[in-house]
């Protein structure tokens, strides 16, 4: 990219690329001016095998549009939570960048980055007591779904035994080609007795780890239905019937975990959070917009950035809003509170609205991470 740009630029073709990346971070501080932030961070190597800490910064910008904005690549020699603090302090001081406009924080996940009293998020929390964590629901699940395999027994050896036939399989040529050979007759059995339907893209031969257990091993599905109604009228040994095993044993057992791995992670505070701002979502024709807990919201939250004054003055506003958005075509049929600040620019009525104007992109911006 910078090579393309050489030619059009004398600086760049001089070697002073820096330049570049100094009038991108410039224009993203104007963008942002004195607005609130959502800082995302994580940890990365480069081919030097040298620490970098990659910055992002997320806002709303005057339009009304929320923007994610890669904004600096540091190398770091400590990665543990205090370092890392005043290495994100040192590059937003850089810019003027008011540590105490940091509403919202988003990490991987890593035990340095997110821990709760002693690690990063806390270090910021004391700083800056709204710029809340909230962890990305796609890892906070996938770290949910990992425990169970973990801490459950029978998951864990199954699990065991998988990667034990997939590496087996994989590393031999002769294995893998006997795998598809089987599959092929398999598919070419189960097609000439109609058990499967002919399509575009059907049918098709896999790896190991696309294909269907059922379909690669000749697995007799009625056999094995028949013999799990035959152990359901008599107890095994140690009175623990088949059923008894797969709903307790390992269906319980493995959602307890998930459950507990799910509270681990998040705690009350995110959750009820995000559960507030949902009364803020336009979506289903403002289904959930509920002024009572807006202003519960802000109170509980976000108190210090809304005065006494503005705080009666937001239950005013929102009571006329909700009137108001049944009557105003451009405000109907939005999905997402980032649309709702979009609109609220276009139609002027962030004027009319200036305290749910403020609200919005500060706590919209706060739980980016539920879809980071």
């Amino acid at each position: 990219m910078i090579r393309i740009l050489a030619s059009y630029n004398d600086k760049v073709a001089q070697g002073d690329s820096a330049c570049i990346a100094s009038k991108v971070r410039s224009k993203i501080r104007e963008d942002i001016g004195d607005s609130k932030f959502c800082i995302i961070v994580d940890e990365s190597r480069d081919e030097s095998k040298r620490e970098q800490l990659a910055l992002v910064l997320r806002f709303v910008d005057n339009d009304g549009f929320i923007q994610e904005r890669f904004f600096d690549l540091s190398h770091v020699k400590d990665t543990a939570a205090l370092p890392l603090k005043s290495d994100i302090y040192t590059i937003l001081s850089r810019h003027c960048l008011d540590i105490q406009n940091i509403c919202g924080q988003g990490y991987d996940g890593a035990s340095n980055m997110c821990g709760k009293w002693k690690e990063l998020q806390a270090l910021v929390l004391n700083d800056c007591p709204y710029a809340y964590y909230v962890l990305c629901f796609a890892h906070w699940l996938q770290l949910a779904l990992v425990a169970a395999p973990r801490e459950v027994n029978p998951i864990h050896e199954f699990f065991l035994s998988l990667n034990f036939i997939i590496t087996i399989v994989g590393s031999s040529c002769k294995r893998n080609n006997e795998l598809r050979a089987a599959q092929a007759a398999e598919i070419a059995r189960m097609l000439a007795i109609d058990e499967l339907e002919t399509r575009t893209g059907a049918n098709q031969i896999g790896t190991l780890k696309r294909a269907r257990f059922s379909k690669i091993f000749e697995i007799d599905i009625p056999n094995l239905s028949a013999r799990f109604a035959e152990s359901r009228s008599s107890k095994k040994r140690d009175h623990v019937t088949v059923e008894h095993h797969y709903h307790f044993d390992i269906f319980n057992a493995s959602i307890d975990v998930q459950l507990q791995e799910l509270d681990n992670w998040c705690g009350e505070r995110p959750i009820e959070l995000l559960t507030l701002c949902f009364a803020l979502d336009p979506k289903d024709a403002y289904k959930s917009f509920n002024v009572d807990d807006i202003c519960h919201l802000v109170e509980k939250y976000n108190p210090l950035d809304f005065s006494e004054r503005d705080r009666t003055g937001l239950k005013i506003q929102l009571k006329l809003f909700e009137h108001d958005v049944q009557n105003h075509s451009k405000l109907q049929n939005l999905s997402s509170m980032a649309e709702l600040c979009q609109r609220l620019v276009e139609t002027e009525k962030s004027q009319v609205y200036p305290i749910i104007d403020r609200l919005i992109p500060c706590f919209d911006s706060s739980s980016v991470h539920s879809n980071w």
